[in-house]
């Protein structure tokens, strides 16, 4: 019990000296870490200015003016000088902020795409070795065109922009000519001494006409440079697919050019292995035939020992071991003899002595 009870205590301690390590830590990253962002709110687009084509109204007639009498004052009626201030005053204040709004903001596709190099402009090798890379040459090649005839389009398409850009350009500049030609007209009463709202809505329209006119220019040019760009860019695939096809043409000739070269060496081989063979056979022809040994006459064993006695020694099948053989014999003062006789049709050496 006094065991368990100390094993509880240790691990206990153990647990809050790691508690009292480790906790103040986590506390610390938990407050350093950033708060999440909060979600941006998309931008409003600017005010578009919009107008029509038609002309403005014309001007209302003005009022016939009768001589004032001698008792009357100089001066208009105080009623009738605030009405042309106060019809004038809101489209004055509001013609600047709608002619100045459109002009700010750049056309969305003159921004809306970067301007970014071919990818694989630098990727591949000039001159591949071998089919792998002359099949990657070949692919390359095909996206490449592909590129470029995209490019090609896209270019094709900006200028298509960039002209009706200046079409409407050109639309803008007139309506802003015929704008000020009608407003700068002679009118046949006298001038009034204050703007009217026919005026000051024509001179609204003239400005909205000009601010239009540049933002269009505007327009036209930055459609003008992205065809500009576009075509650089449809011109750079073109030559990276030309490029990628003479490498492709390249690796064709280098891969035939080694073919070529291993049957060149094929048919050398085969060639002087058909010359060594002809000179073998040459030699063989100009050397005389071999002569076949002539067998030694065969001596048939006696069925009984000869007249003179002996005793066989012994039998070989090689004729020089019956020979060492004898001359061991005589060489002890022993007469000795070899003799060659068949036995199962095999000729065998005896070897007969004499004591």
């Amino acid at each position: 019990m006094d065991n368990r009870l100390t094993q509880r205590l240790v691990g206990t301690a153990v647990v809050a000296a790691l508690a009292v390590l480790f906790v103040p830590n986590m506390l610390e990253r938990r407050n350093a870490e950033p708060a999440p962002a909060a979600p941006a709110t998309p931008a409003t687009p600017p005010p578009v200015l919009t107008f029509s084509n038609t002309p403005p109204p014309p001007p209302p007639p003005a009022p016939a003016v009768t001589e004032p009498a001698a008792s009357q004052p100089a001066t208009p009626p105080p009623v009738a000088a605030p009405e042309p201030v106060a019809q004038t005053a809101a489209p004055i204040a509001a013609s600047p902020a709608q002619a100045t709004a459109r002009p700010i903001a750049p056309p969305a596709q003159a921004t809306a795409r970067p301007i970014a190099p071919p990818a694989q402009a630098t990727a591949r090798p000039i001159a591949p070795t071998n089919k792998a890379q002359a099949d990657a040459e070949r692919i390359s090649a095909t996206r490449a065109r592909i590129d470029a005839e995209r490019k090609a389009d896209q270019a094709e398409a900006a200028r298509n922009r960039a002209r009706a850009e200046a079409a409407r350009s050109d639309a803008a500049k007139t309506q802003a000519a015929r704008l000020d030609a009608a407003r700068g007209t002679p009118p046949t009463s006298p001038p009034p001494t204050r703007p009217t709202a026919a005026q000051a809505e024509a001179s609204r329209a003239a400005e909205a006409a000009r601010a239009e006119a540049a933002r269009a220019e505007a327009a036209r040019r930055a459609a003008q440079a992205e065809a500009a760009q576009k075509a650089a860019q449809a011109e750079a695939a073109r030559a990276e697919a030309s490029r990628a096809e003479a490498a492709q043409a390249n690796a064709a000739q280098a891969e035939a050019a080694q073919k070529a070269a291993r049957a060149e060496a094929a048919r050398r081989a085969a060639q002087a292995e058909a010359a060594q063979k002809a000179a073998q056979a040459e030699t063989a022809r100009a050397r005389p035939p071999e002569r076949p040994p002539t067998p030694a006459p065969a001596l048939e064993a006696p069925a009984r020992p000869s007249a003179g006695g002996g005793t066989i020694a012994g039998r070989f099948a090689l004729q020089e071991n019956a020979y060492a053989v004898r001359d061991q014999y005589r060489s002890q003062n022993i007469r000795a003899s070899v003799e060659q006789v068949n036995t199962g049709g095999r000729p065998m050496y005896q070897v007969r002595i004499w004591r």
